[in-house]
């Protein structure tokens, strides 16, 4: 077996623990490629020959970690799983003291593997500009720019429109991303394996503003709408908190499930009710 290790050295500095796990491996008689995570891990940043020899990624870090590196594999669909270098996540599956048995498992072909939908984004200028698109596992963000004041964005669902937030902005999040930035704008959280999109205001200005649920299925039209004349509106879209754009009045951003999906590794069947439980009634 081929093993692709992806590794934030800030959490495993020395690469200590990396090489650790790289000799186990080569004792049960596979093979290594290390990457260590780059200052921005863009799509396919990783070359897709590679990745077309490689049998399982194994991510050493946070959930961040593995979230950058589901981004820097691009559109492989080789299976990934986590060593939590971090604290307690949702995404990490292994501590440092189970590599042993990680490896083993792996080996025997042990496992399950869980599919987690991306979301696409698709950019849209006023000014003609070409349209750029980018995936997300997490969320897309649409947020303010500049001081402190509220943004108008239309929202279209299939082209019908639907509503127009005065907000900070608003989240499209994954049921990964339900746990993330969503949560703390009071968005649902939603179970991981679940397809659908959520979408959640962030500091609406009418307490009627709530988060809504769309199926997978679904396409929504985020539009940046003039709020007054003397105000210049502008905002900036996120993909995944780390690729940042800036739009302005009448840009447009689409959201989608993506034809992408990541493919998560687990061993011990742990309970994602049981994880929620535990960080939401902590002892």
């Amino acid at each position: 077996m081929h093993f692709l290790l992806f590794s934030n050295q800030n959490k495993d500095p020395g690469l200590e623990v990396t090489d650790r796990l790289a000799e186990m491996i080569r004792a049960k008689g596979g093979s290594v490629s290390l990457i260590q995570e780059p200052d921005e891990a863009t799509d396919d940043v990783i070359d897709p020959e590679l990745m077309k020899t490689v049998d399982v990624v194994v991510v050493l870090g946070g959930d961040g970690t593995l979230l950058r590196a589901s981004h820097a594999i691009g559109k492989s669909d080789v299976p990934m799983i986590g060593v939590n270098l971090g604290t307690t996540g949702f995404l990490t599956e292994v501590e440092c003291g189970a590599m042993g048995t990680m490896v083993d498992r792996l080996f025997a072909g042990d496992y399950t593997v869980e599919t987690r939908m991306k979301l696409k984004g698709v950019i849209r200028k006023a000014n003609g500009a070409p349209a750029e698109s980018f995936t997300a596992l997490n969320d897309i963000v649409v947020i303010r720019e500049g001081v402190l004041r509220l943004i108008a964005i239309k929202i279209y669902v299939n082209d019908i429109f639907l509503d127009t937030y005065e907000a900070d902005g608003v989240i499209l999040a994954t049921p990964t991303g339900s746990t993330g930035y969503n949560l703390s704008a009071g968005g649902p959280i939603v179970a991981p394996q679940a397809r659908l999109i959520a979408l959640t205001p962030v500091s609406p200005h009418s307490l009627l503003r709530k988060s809504l649920v769309f199926d997978a299925a679904d396409r929504i039209k985020i539009v940046l709408e003039e709020k007054r004349k003397t105000q210049i509106n502008e905002a900036i879209v996120s993909f995944d908190g780390y690729k940042n754009y800036e739009i302005s009045v009448g840009d447009e951003v689409e959201i989608c499930a993506s034809k992408t999906v990541l493919h998560l590794i687990r061993l011990e069947g742990r309970s994602f009710y049981e994880v929620i439980g535990r960080k939401l009634n902590p002892r």
